[in-house]
């Protein structure tokens, strides 16, 4: 007996007329019936009983028809299943922060493409902590994130370091300065990042202003770096930020260089340690080739005066 016996049965005794069933099939009605004549030989049972006028079930055809119809419900969720599951190998799902889609995603999306044609890219803006979150939960295979990492669950490796640099308006008055030392920084209106959302950017922040006993005036706290970008254009205050944010600037804002030795920043690259998703070793290996090319083009440029 196979899942077509099966089928046939079900349209049949559906439709309680060979003709019709057939049709709905797309077979001869000589070879349905001979179809249902086989099936009921290996059930050793009369499951349908027909003359020239109709068609009827049988006590045993209708208790048939009932686990046929479970039997083929299953078949179809099976190979639903399958499907799912073939589409799954075949995605990846890529967290990321506003630096790797500067620094990181144009160098190795191109080549991943090349390497995994049939795997589909999908890929997500999102803060560090969520993508913790959802790297551990499966919903991600590789998230581009700050420290920390909290998880055991996760690897992760350093893609690049780059210094943060003073972002100012445009007209404020330390923009004449070359260099900006910590004590120039002492009372001045300043925009925060909200450590909820900035990872590690905003103890990075708070350690070195307290390594050099600066005191900025804090006015304003953001959630994320464009909010920080938006306000420092606005006059609001000055800000720290990382060193890829220059390429943001839409002219309303000037970056100036800390003077010595300015807190650098990591990105990362995080994913499971159990996760077999070939396109994952595929990207992995992408950006470890690609990692000399990035840093060259991750480190502080000072934009015209």
């Amino acid at each position: 007996m196979e899942l077509r016996h099966l089928r046939y049965f079900v349209a049949v005794a559906q439709e309680l007329n060979f003709t019709r069933a057939a049709r709905k099939l797309h077979t001869s009605q000589p070879s349905l019936s001979s179809q249902i004549r086989d099936l009921e030989q290996g059930v050793g049972a009369t499951l349908l009983v027909r003359d020239k006028r109709q068609v009827t079930l049988t006590a045993a055809g209708a208790g048939f028809l009932e686990d046929a119809l479970h039997i083929l419900q299953l078949a179809e969720q099976a190979q639903m299943r399958a499907r799912q599951v073939m589409r799954n190998d075949r995605r990846l799902a890529i967290g990321f922060v506003p630096a790797a889609e500067v620094h990181v995603l144009p160098h190795v999306l191109p080549e991943l493409r090349l390497k995994q044609p049939d795997t589909r890219i999908e890929l997500v803006s999102l803060i560090t902590t969520q993508q913790e979150d959802k790297l551990v939960s499966g919903e991600l295979d590789i998230g581009f994130m700050r420290h920390p990492v909290v998880s055991d669950a996760l690897e992760h490796w350093v893609v690049f370091r780059e210094p943060l640099a003073v972002v100012m308006p445009g007209d404020h008055p330390l923009a004449a300065r070359q260099t900006i030392h910590p004590d120039h920084l002492n009372g001045v209106d300043f925009v925060a990042t909200d450590p909820a959302y900035s990872g590690q950017l905003s103890r990075l922040v708070d350690e070195w202003c307290a390594s050099h006993a600066c005191q900025p005036a804090i006015v304003q706290v953001a959630t994320n770096i464009l909010v920080t970008m938006n306000l420092v254009g606005m006059g609001l205050g000055v800000s720290l930020v990382p060193g890829y944010v220059a390429r943001f600037n839409t002219g309303q804002v000037v970056f100036r260089p800390l003077a010595g030795d300015a807190p650098v920043i990591e990105l990362l690259m995080a994913w499971r340690r159990d996760n077999t998703n070939p396109a994952l070793e595929a990207l992995l290996s992408t950006v470890k080739a690609k990692q000399q090319l990035m840093l060259a083009g991750a480190g502080w440029r000072l934009p015209p005066c």
